[in-house]
């Protein structure tokens, strides 16, 4: 199926304005026309009194409906751009500007309003629908990290939903339009809750991967800063009785991952276990889910996301997986964790938020499913840390902000 990509919210919204003026108009006109034959029909029994109470009821009344009408209409996009009503609109959200500069990334307008706090936060937690998330990226793409998009809004999109037969839990997208592929994958979870992982492609090579969570986009890096691969280092056992469910901030003098996972390694990590490092240490990431009386407990990094904000966050998306009922496990001990290395880090404070989804594990013909466990609300963790500055002997602390 081919879908049209010209966005035509900037003329819904003048219709919806011009039939909600013709509704009001045709609601006064009808409470007149009543009043009028009532007051004919009354003669010469209607007194004044009544008369006004009359006209009265005329002007209520309109008013009423003019408001209802009217707050009807904008209820669909509370936060629009003020020149051309496009919903494709931005806020640097984690800055002193957020919820006060605005741009919109369709006509580029900019503009300066701090809107109610309910309807900004329904702004930031509504679901978003797959082809506008679509757009709303390669908007983003264009105006805003400057990577060459254009005419986003007037391509034929071809595609749609393309969920694995088998994958519950997780919807999947995909359009493409000339030389552009676009995949979308989101969980089914609250809307509030709702991280669009999404990867743009042109000409068969990745342009742009990362994620859009509450209005706000997040470049997924596959690196650390200072440059290696992205590695990320599981274990089972190396970590039963050393750490606690939970994040655990490494500081090493060069990269753990070089190491040999053998002996003393875990052991060592944990002595090295702090909040406070320098920029002289190497960070590390250790996100365990703690001590298991059996095996078949499983942990696994969906996605490792920097965002720059202050403090600054890695955000992180991984899945837990538990055995279900008949599943076979190993009679042993388990920790499973993973270890993902940063690297040296500027001077300042930092977040480290991981973000949950638990599935059940279970066998049917031979063949895995994984069912999603449904809460309310979405698991996170948090820890926070700071690297000081490294003045000789002694630590420096950041003046930063």
């Amino acid at each position: 199926m081919v879908t049209k990509g010209v966005d035509l919210f900037g003329y819904s919204v003048v219709l919806k304005r011009k039939q909600a003026v013709l509704t009001h108009s045709i609601i006064i006109l009808f409470l007149l026309t009543v009043g009028t034959s009532y007051m004919e029909c009354g003669d010469e029994r209607m007194d004044r009194k009544l008369v006004t109470s009359i006209i009265l009821l005329v002007i209520v009344g309109s008013a009423v409906a003019y408001f209802l009408v009217f707050s009807n209409v904008f209820s669909e996009s509370e936060i629009a751009c003020p020149k051309d009503g496009s919903p494709y609109v931005l806020t640097p959200i984690g800055s002193r500007s957020e919820n006060f500069n605005w741009r919109c990334l369709q006509c580029d307008y900019c503009w300066r309003k701090t809107y109610p706090e309910d309807v900004y936060q329904r702004w930031r937690k509504a679901f978003l629908e797959p082809a506008f998330v679509r757009d709303y990226t390669l908007l983003y793409l264009g105006k805003v990290l400057q990577l060459g998009i254009s005419d986003t809004l007037l391509r034929n999109w071809a595609g749609g939903k393309e969920t694995p037969t088998g994958l519950v839990g997780c919807e999947v997208y995909v359009y493409w339009a000339e030389d552009i592929l676009v995949t979308i994958k989101y969980p089914v979870v609250l809307p509030e809750n709702t991280i669009y992982e999404i990867k743009v492609e042109v000409q068969g090579a990745t342009l742009w991967e990362g994620s859009l969570y509450r209005r706000q986009f997040i470049t997924s890096i596959p690196a650390p800063p200072v440059g290696a691969e992205f590695r990320a280092v599981y274990d089972y056992y190396g970590g039963v009785g050393l750490f606690e469910k939970g994040i655990h901030i490494i500081a090493t003098s060069m990269d753990p991952s070089d190491f040999a996972t053998v002996n003393d390694y875990w052991r060592l990590l944990k002595e090295n276990e702090t909040l406070k490092a320098s920029t002289e240490d190497f960070i590390s990431i250790i996100i365990s889910r703690g001590d298991y009386p059996t095996g078949g407990y499983t942990i696994q990094v969906k996605s490792f996301s920097w965002l720059e904000t202050y403090p600054t966050t890695f955000l992180f998306a991984i899945n837990f997986t538990d055995p279900g009922e008949g599943v076979i496990v190993t009679e042993a001990f388990t920790n499973p964790l993973v270890l993902v290395p940063i690297g040296n880090l500027s001077p300042g404070k930092y977040v480290v938020e991981v973000h949950i989804c638990r599935f059940i594990l279970a066998y049917d013909a031979g063949k895995p499913v994984y069912t999603p466990v449904q809460t309310p609300v979405v698991e996170v963790w948090k820890e926070s840390f700071e690297i000081l500055e490294d003045n000789g002997s002694n630590l420096v602390p950041s003046s930063q902000p």
